[in-house]
């Protein structure tokens, strides 16, 4: 499954995280605060720690969020086959998180959003197409 909920541990730097979500919360947190992220017991809860540490202002200064995101990605991909398949089964079609609130990595309510999510697994796909 290519959301970055899905049961699927992925191993970065070592370190093993429950799912891409937890990676994606917990390296983006300064590190007294990845506890929290770490030991949330469902990818929607290591979201919410990271909102929390996003209020509290706990969130690494600078970090490169597509980057971090992409780093996380590719580590799935080499780590699950069924990840690979599915998104080679994808063929040349859109790619698009459908989520209304979010504007940066999904399409928005009105499909106005940027969809970096979308395009980050259409990138990869390319490059596995191309391999």
């Amino acid at each position: 499954d290519l959301s970055p909920l899905s049961a699927h541990e992925v191993e970065i730097d070592g370190v093993v995280y429950k799912t891409a979500e937890h990676a994606y919360q917990a390296l983006r947190v300064t590190p007294e605060a990845r506890a929290a992220v770490m030991n949330a017991k469902s990818a929607m809860d290591a979201w919410r720690e990271g909102q929390k540490c996003k209020e509290k202002g706990e969130i690494i200064a600078g970090y490169d969020k597509e980057a971090l995101m992409e780093k996380i990605f590719r580590a799935k991909l080499a780590q699950h086959k069924d990840v690979k398949e599915v998104l080679l089964a994808t063929k040349d079609r859109e790619l698009k998180k459908v989520y209304d609130t979010d504007y940066y990595w999904g399409t928005g309510a009105d499909d106005s959003g940027e969809n970096r999510m979308g395009k980050l697994w259409m990138k990869l796909r390319d490059e596995l197409k191309n391999s």
